[in-house]
């Protein structure tokens, strides 16, 4: 496994001082810089060795897709910048979470909303094929959103996408705060990119738990061999992303 620090793109040598393989940056943040304070962000990425694989939060909070406040033009004019800025940083794939902008609006039913979530997806994934970016879905819990809580129903809508880019992210900290079977990772492999960060406390992981050790163990069990990315808070980033960093690879 190959392994990245969800981040402010522009720590990308204190991560990489750190030995992560990749950043993972934040695309709703740089989508909205304007073109000078990103064209500076891409020129510290020539100085460095690693590269900003992999970025999550793919809309920004005040973007709904899910209702009457959804407008697919914004968001198609909104994809095309974050794309093509990703695309300058060589960065090839982005995780579909954003819980605000999915929630269920007061009113709709779970299966409309659901149908427009298939629509809004392949929308996504078809815009980003044309940037040769794939797209993972990422289950979330329900503290964060009301629509796909699960690795089953995170399965489900990629099948219902059926875009060869469009695929499911597994999350380790969202299935244990939803107390979802984590053998489910068996089932509903394969994954295009998987979090990390520890139960209850979402703080880097910089200790073996059993919960920690079985996330691995299924997931070499499935045959993954991809990216993880943490996803999580710290009190002290600098020094817990160290530890972190040998947890994971003693796990993998």
């Amino acid at each position: 496994m190959r392994f990245g620090l969800c981040a402010d793109i522009r720590n990308v040598l204190e991560i990489q001082d750190a030995g992560y393989d990749y950043i993972d940056g934040k695309l709703n943040q740089f989508a909205l810089w304007s073109k000078e304070e990103f064209d500076s962000t891409l020129e510290l990425f020539k100085k460095t060795r690693i590269k900003m694989e992999r970025c999550a939060l793919l809309f920004p909070k005040n973007m709904v897709v899910i209702g009457k406040q959804y407008d697919e033009k914004a968001m198609r004019d909104y994809l095309d910048i974050a794309f093509s800025r990703m695309r300058a940083l060589d960065c090839d794939l982005v995780v579909f979470g954003s819980g605000k902008s999915r929630l269920v609006p007061e009113g709709m039913t779970w299966q409309t909303a659901y149908r427009q979530l298939v629509e809004v997806t392949g929308i996504v994934g078809k815009v980003a094929s044309g940037y040769g970016i794939c797209v993972a879905i990422e289950p979330l819990n329900r503290a964060e959103t009301n629509l796909i809580n699960s690795l089953a129903e995170g399965a489900a809508l990629q099948a219902d996408v059926n875009l060869p880019n469009v695929g499911l992210l597994a999350d380790a900290y969202h299935m244990w705060q939803e107390n979802e079977d984590m053998s489910r990772i068996l089932t509903c492999a394969p994954f295009m990119h998987t979090h990390i960060a520890m139960k209850g406390t979402r703080y880097y992981p910089t200790e073996v738990t059993e919960e920690v050790r079985t996330f691995f163990e299924l997931l070499k069990k499935s045959g993954y061999d991809g990216t993880m990315s943490i996803e999580g808070k710290s009190d002290d980033w600098k020094a817990d992303s160290i530890k972190a960093l040998e947890v994971m690879r003693g796990l993998c």
